[in-house]
């Protein structure tokens, strides 16, 4: 079973392309990197449980609804001092850290039958969650779980060094990062197999799957979403396939 820690939040997004304004217009959906990828490894045929926290509102009640379109286990956490959690995308971003930022310990049940424990950067980027999300990789490394970290850094959403926050856990098994998160944590290309044994570099149009024994380039359908292609990378290794197999399976069905 794949055990997904994360973000779970609303996303507002405009086709606008001047400053934000009056004339801007937002379409809302629910979203978050973590989200995103429990719900594309579910839909590849994993079983994943999936643990954020939301806020006790209109939105929280959304998200856990999109949730139970697909077959997965969401023991979603409840805030009742603290809302969702917003993200408004278009020519800026904004971020507002709600109730993602005060996740609670994952409990023993959480990680009953897991195998693979992903949890994306966003859990590490503030305290009381930062102490937590670090609490849940110790216990996944206790239990000997296959670790996978989705570096969906951005400046807005972190408090202080992400990467000596996660440093301690290096290597993962398994990252996903795109060339923004690597610009701004200033990583070199060279830099990634300190972080991670396979790696999955997003760039526009394609992604580069690196390991110790290789190194290949794949082309990405133009309408395939990073999160939702690593979301189905994770759900096709926790059935058992291998990275390279695992990738290919996930790029054919964003195109379909």
């Amino acid at each position: 079973m794949l055990l997904v820690v994360g973000e779970a939040l609303v996303e507002l997004t405009t086709e606008h392309e001047g400053p934000f304004s009056e004339d801007a217009r937002f379409t809302p959906r629910p979203g978050g990197a973590a989200y995103k990828e429990a719900r594309a490894a579910a839909e590849a045929g994993a079983r994943v449980r999936f643990l954020a926290r939301v806020g006790r509102d209109a939105a929280g009640t959304w998200i856990k609804r999109s949730l139970g379109e697909v077959e997965l286990e969401a023991p979603l956490q409840e805030d009742p001092a603290h809302p969702t959690s917003l993200v408004l995308t278009g020519p800026d971003t904004l971020i507002y850290r709600g109730a993602d930022a005060f996740l609670e310990p994952a409990g023993e049940a959480f990680f009953e039958g897991g195998t693979m424990l992903h949890l994306t950067a966003w859990p590490f980027g503030l305290d009381p969650g930062r102490t937590h999300a670090i609490q849940t990789v110790r216990e996944g490394i206790r239990r000997a779980l296959a670790l996978s970290l989705d570096l969906n850094y951005h400046p807005r959403a972190f408090r202080g060094d992400l990467l000596e926050v996660i440093r301690p856990f290096m290597p993962f098994s398994y990252l996903k990062v795109d060339d923004e998160a690597a610009r701004m944590l200033g990583l070199k290309p060279g830099e990634l197999f300190q972080l991670a044994g396979t790696v999955l570099h997003f760039r526009p149009g394609r992604v580069r799957l690196l390991s110790l024994m290789d190194e290949t380039d794949h082309p990405l359908p133009e309408e395939a979403d990073p999160e939702e292609v690593y979301g189905r990378f994770l759900g096709h290794l926790a059935k058992g396939a291998e990275a390279p197999e695992a990738l290919k399976a996930a790029i054919q069905a964003s195109g379909s």
